[in-house]
């Protein structure tokens, strides 16, 4: 049994030492430039969450959630704290701290996984921020410190984290306020000095000078999964990618008049036969991407077992239609966008609750947690097994 953790993997080495009989199993390497790895018990998967719930579930299965619900909530919470950018922290610290009006860990009411595992991927942007920003986020900061200190202090150093002092009661910084400059301010008392003494004639001109109109404040965009374009396609070719082992290319009818060209990373999961002429569900309004110098026009969306050694196609229901529109429930006859633009992030935004249930039905939970299940004429779209996994 061994591992193989990625050096700027912060989380895994976290929860390595948070479990240390794991640490004590395990043949651990720390490598450079690649994904973390974990051969356990004669499985092997890849990946900051399929690793940290791989070891979870061998050495501490209370963090990987208790119910179905919490598994699949905790995997959200992973999938959302592992976007690295700046400004994508700073969504995720706004949502853990919103999130947290109420409440003490992101799922439940106990330690689990979904914290532990953003703890990690945020130590460093927390450390970073200003008094003020912490003050801001208070929830964040808060919860925050109760993981720091739920850790067990030699656990954090053998990470090379150390305790991060934060004063929950630190109040907000006075604003500065402007300096006075003494001649302008004399300038002011003169001046108003004058204008009691004037006849009327700067109020006649005042009542002359239109106030100027203020620009219309924009109404903030609000994100739903019905901008998502999802329809039936069929596979009608396949083959591997000639640069890319992990990739297959298919063509792929979607009710055009021309298939589409798309690449999917699915060669470890699923085998070629298995491939050719079987019915999928599309995301058709992504930007086209070149993958390895092949341009993908489209996404094939399929499910990931909780413990990521599963992949498979959300499948339509049977007398689907190439071209056939597929819709989540509650949203019923609204128009997708006919491009989904990068910078507004409306794919990645709906990603994070696109969920298989219990049931092996496609669909998404919204923020109160409601299950909108993913149709093609009133039928719901499924998986073969798996169950309360991510869809992308």
């Amino acid at each position: 049994m061994s591992a193989s953790i990625a050096n700027n993997d912060t989380a895994l080495k976290l929860l390595l030492a948070f479990v240390p009989k794991a640490e004590a199993d395990l043949s651990v390497d720390f490598v450079a430039d690649q994904l973390s790895h974990l051969n356990l018990d004669g499985q092997e998967v890849e990946g900051t969450n399929s690793v940290a719930y791989l070891l979870a579930e061998k050495y501490n299965s209370e963090l990987a959630g208790k119910t179905d619900a919490d598994k699949a909530e905790i995997s959200q919470w992973m999938t959302m704290s592992a976007r690295h950018g700046p400004s994508e922290r700073q969504v995720f610290a706004q949502t853990i701290n919103d999130h947290l009006t109420n409440r003490t860990f992101l799922v439940s009411n106990y330690l689990s996984l979904a914290d532990l595992v953003a703890f990690g991927n945020v130590y460093a942007f927390l450390e970073s921020l200003s008094a003020q920003k912490r003050f801001n986020w208070n929830n964040f900061s808060r919860w925050f410190d109760l993981i720091q200190h739920a850790v067990p202090a030699d656990a954090l150093s053998k990470t090379g984290l150390k305790l991060v002092e934060i004063d929950l009661n630190a109040p907000a910084p006075a604003k500065k306020q402007p300096a006075v400059d003494p001649k302008k301010e004399k300038a002011d008392v003169t001046g108003e000095k004058s204008q009691q003494s004037k006849n009327g004639k700067d109020d006649k001109q005042a009542k002359k000078e239109k106030p100027k109109k203020q620009p219309a404040a924009k109404e903030e965009l609000k994100i739903v999964p019905s901008m998502i374009d999802l329809r039936v396609g069929h596979i009608v070719k396949v083959e591997k990618h000639p640069d890319a082992d992990a990739l297959y290319v298919e063509d792929i009818e979607v009710g055009e008049p021309e298939p589409r060209r798309v690449v999917s990373g699915l060669v470890r999961f699923i085998p070629i036969e298995q491939m050719n002429n079987r019915n999928v569900v599309l995301v058709c309004n992504l930007k086209p991407a070149a993958m390895r110098g092949v341009k993908s026009y489209a996404m094939v969306l399929c499910a990931t077992s909780t413990d990521g050694n599963t992949v498979e196609f959300v499948e339509p229901p049977k007398g689907s239609k190439p071209g056939d529109r597929v819709y989540f429930e509650g949203f019923e006859g609204c128009e997708p966008e006919e491009l989904l633009k990068p910078k507004l992030k409306i794919f990645e935004t709906i990603q994070p609750g696109l969920f298989t249930n219990e049931s092996c039905e496609a669909g998404w939970y919204d923020a109160d947690k409601k299950f909108h299940k993913l149709f093609v004429g009133g039928q719901v779209c499924t998986t073969a097994t798996v169950a309360s996994g991510s869809l992308k």
